[in-house]
C-alpha cells in the first residue's frame, strides 16, 4: 500500500491520537501569546489535512490551549498499534513536513514542533534532516550536472533511500509553494523542473510564468543567491567589514579531494545552498591573518547542509588576538612574581583583589577588548537586519558563536525581540563564553526570538574573562560566560564548561568539545578526535602546547587566588569608552544598558 493511501485509511483513533500528539506538543513548546497566532494557523492546517469532525476539532483547540496535565505518550503508543503505521510513524513526520513548508514559509516553530515529535517517536535524530534534504533532492533532479557536480553530490547519495517519502501528500496539500522555502536558492529550477517533480498545478503554472515573478521573488528572497550575496549597503553604527562565507566542513573537503580545485566552490555553493535550514557560525576573535582564520574554529561544524561563517571587523579582531597572547605571555611572568605574595599575605588581602603586576598590564588588552565588544554589540544589530529582511529566505537559522562571537548573537537576538515579526526565524541559538549580561530579565525577552534552544555556555574558571570585567558593574546581574542564567523556561539551557575550558583563551582549540557538550552536531568522525585529546584540565587549568609546566602552575596559582563567587563578580562603574582613543578606563556594557 502506498503511503498516500495509508495516510487516507489510517483509523478515527489514529487520526484523533496524532491530533493530539501535535496540539499536546504546541502547548508544550509554545504556551506564550505571542505564539497563539501561529499556533492556531498551524493545528488548523493539520485537522483539515486530517479531515477530523468539527466537534473533534474544537477538543483539539481546547488540547493545545488549556493546560490539561495530559501526557503525551499514551497517544503514541495508540499510534504505534495502528496496524496501517505499526512501527512506522516515520510516515506521520513526512506529512508533518511537508505541511510545514507548503506555503512557502519554513517556520522555525514548525521545525522545532517536527523534532519534538520525531523524538516523541523514537525516531533517529538525523531523521528529519534526511527527509528535508530529500525535498531540496527532488526540486534539483531534473537540473543537468557536470562531471564536477556528480562527484560533489556523492555525499548526498545516502538521501535516495528515503526519497519514495519526500513528496507524500503534496498534490493534496498544495506543494507549489514548496519551491518559497528555499530562498531563491532553487531559482533556476523553477521552470525546467518542478513541473515534473511535483506535478502541474495550477499554482506551479503560475509560479513558472512572468506573472507569477513577483511572487517567486518575494518567495525566494534573493534570487537563488544566499546569504553571499549580502551586501553591506546600509550599515549599523561603524562596522567596516560584514560578510557571509560558504563554510566548509572537513567531511566536505574530504568528498573532493579528487576534484580540481577551480571546480570545488562551485560545487560546494551546489551542494550547501539548497537546504531547508541553515546554520550560522561566530567567531570570537582571530589568532593570525591566515586565511582560514575566521573558518578554521568550526572545521567540525556539522549542524545542517548549508552552513555559513560571519567574516566582520576582522582587523579589530587581530587586534584584540595579538593582545590576548602578549598579556597571557606576561601573565605568566606576573602571576609568578605575585603567587609568593598571595601566600606570604593570604590572610590579609580580599578574595578579589587582583595581582598588581598583573593590574599594571590592563592596558595592553583592555583597550582592544573594548573595542570589539562595542563594535560586536553593532555587528549583533546588523546580523538582525539582515535576518529580519529574510535574506536568506523563509528557512529556519541556528546561530553559533564563542566568546564576541556570542555577544554577536545576544545583541542580534536582543535587536530581534524589540521589533516587530520577529518570531519564527531563529530555531536555536548557542552562546558559549558571551561577554554579556546575565540578567535573567534580559534573557527572557530573547525568548520571543528562538524558537527551540536558547543555550548558555559558560565557565566558573575563565579568570581572564572575570579579568576584563574586573571593574565594571552589570547592575548585580553578572556576566553569561561565567555563570548560569537564572531563567525557568523550556529553552533555556545552562551548559557548565568548567571541565572543559580553563581560561577563555581555550575556546577556540576546544570547541570541537564544546559543540559536542551543548548538543551541537559535528561531524561523524569526532568520536575518534575526542579519543585523541588530551584529558579535559582540570577546573582552572589552561591547555596551552606553548606553556610550560611552571608556567601552567604559575597560570593556575594566579587563577585560584583570584577566583570570585558569582555575586562578587560585580562591582560599581560609571565609565565609558571611546574607541578613538587609547583611554584603558571603559564600560563594555553600556550598550547593555543604554541603546
Amino acid at each position: 500500500m502506498s503511503e498516500l493511501a495509508v495516510l487516507d485509511n489510517l483509523s478515527d483513533a489514529a487520526r484523533y491520537s496524532f491530533a493530539a500528539v501535535c496540539a499536546l506538543a504546541l502547548n508544550h513548546l509554545f504556551n506564550n501569546d505571542w505564539d497563539q497566532p501561529f499556533n492556531e494557523k498551524c493545528l488548523k492546517k493539520l485537522l483539515d489535512f486530517l479531515k477530523l469532525p468539527q466537534q473533534t476539532c474544537g477538543t483539539m483547540i481546547e488540547i493545545m490551549n488549556t493546560d490539561t496535565g495530559m501526557k503525551i505518550e499514551p497517544y503514541v503508543s495508540l499510534l504505534k498499534e495502528e496496524p496501517l503505521i505499526r512501527n512506522n510513524l516515520a510516515v506521520l513526520i513526512h506529512t508533518l513536513i511537508e505541511l510545514a513548508v507548503a506555503d512557502g514559509v519554513y517556520d522555525a516553530r514548525w521545525r522545532v514542533l517536527v523534532k519534538y515529535v520525531s523524538e516523541n517517536f523514537d525516531l533517529d535524530d538525523d531523521y528529519v534532516d534526511s527527509v528535508e534534504c530529500t525535498i531540496v533532492y527532488y526540486l534539483k533532479q531534473d537540473h543537468v550536472r557536470s562531471k564536477e557536480e556528480i562527484q560533489g553530490a556523492k555525499s548526498r547519495e545516502r538521501m535516495t533511500k528515503v526519497k519514495r517519502y519526500a513528496m507524500i501528500g503534496l498534490a493534496g496539500i498544495g506543494g507549489g509553494a514548496l519551491i518559497g522555502v528555499t530562498g531563491g536558492l532553487a531559482a533556476p529550477l523553477i521552470g525546467a523542473g518542478l513541473g515534473t517533480v511535483i506535478g502541474t498545478s495550477a499554482a506551479l503554472t503560475a509560479l513558472g510564468s512572468a506573472a507569477g515573478a513577483a511572487v517567486v521573488g518575494s518567495l525566494f528572497g534573493v534570487a537563488g543567491a544566499g546569504l553571499t550575496s549580502f551586501k553591506m549597503h546600509k550599515r549599523v553604527g561603524d562596522i567596516e567589514e560584514f560578510e557571509f562565507k560558504y563554510l566548509t566542513n572537513n567531511q566536505q573537503l574530504r568528498s573532493l579531494q579528487n576534484v580540481p580545485s577551480g571546480s570545488k566552490e562551485s560545487i560546494l555553493s551546489t551542494d550547501m545552498e539548497s537546504q531547508l535550514h541553515i546554520t550560522i557560525a561566530i567567531t570570537g576573535w582571530l589568532k593570525d591573518e591566515a586565511e582560514d582564520n575566521f573558518s578554521r574554529p568550526w572545521a567540525h561544524l556539522l549542524n545542517s547542509r548549508e552552513q555559513y561563517y560571519l567574516k566582520y571587523e576582522s582587523s579589530y579582531l587581530l587586534e584584540l588576538g595579538k593582545a590576548m597572547e602578549y598579556f597571557l605571555t606576561m601573565a605568566i611572568t606576573a602571576a609568578t612574581q605575585e603567587a609568593l605574595k598571595y601566600t606570604i599575605l593570604s590572610g590579609i588581602m580580599s578574595a578579589i583583589a587582583w595581582p598588581a603586576g598583573l593590574i599594571g598590564l590592563s592596558s595592553i588588552i583592555d583597550n582592544p577588548w573594548g573595542v570589539c565588544c562595542r563594535r560586536s554589540a553593532q555587528v549583533g544589530k546588523q546580523l538582525a537586519e539582515i535576518l529580519l529582511s529574510r535574506t536568506h529566505g523563509f528557512r529556519p537559522i541556528t546561530l553559533v558563536g564563542y566568546s564576541l562571537g556570542a555577544r554577536v548573537i545576544y545583541y542580534c537576538l536582543r535587536e530581534m525581540s524589540e521589533r516587530g515579526n520577529c518570531e519564527g526565524i531563529v530555531q536555536d541559538a548557542y552562546l558559549i563564553g558571551a561577554p554579556c549580561t546575565a540578567n535573567s530579565t534580559d534573557w527572557a525577552k530573547l525568548r520571543r526570538v528562538v524558537a527551540g534552544k536558547l543555550v548558555n555556555g559558560y565557565s566558573r574558571s575563565d579568570w581572564l574573562l572575570r579579568f576584563l570585567y574586573r571593574t565594571l558593574s552589570l547592575s548585580r546581574r553578572g556576566v553569561a560566560g561565567l555563570q548560569p542564567i537564572k531563567l525557568e523556561d523550556r529553552r533555556m539551557h545552562n551548559v557548565d564548561l568548567t571541565k572543559i575550558v580553563g581560561g577563555h583563551f581555550e575556546y577556540p582549540d576546544k570547541i570541537v568539545e564544546i559543540l559536542m557538550e551543548v548538543g551541537v552536531k559535528t561531524s561523524s568522525n569526532l568520536k575518534t578526535i575526542k579519543k585523541s585529546v588530551s584529558a579535559p584540565a582540570s577546573p582552572g587549568r589552561p591547555l596551552m602546547s606553548s606553556l610550560s609546566q611552571s608556567q601552567s602552575d604559575s597560570i593556575l596559582a594566579l587563577q585560584s587566588k583570584v577566583s570570585i563567587s558569582d555575586s562578587e563578580t560585580n562591582v560599581n562603574c560609571n565609565i565609558s569608552r571611546d574607541d578613538s582613543t587609547n583611554s584603558t578606563s571603559s564600560c563594555y556594557e553600556a550598550t547593555e544598558v543604554s541603546k
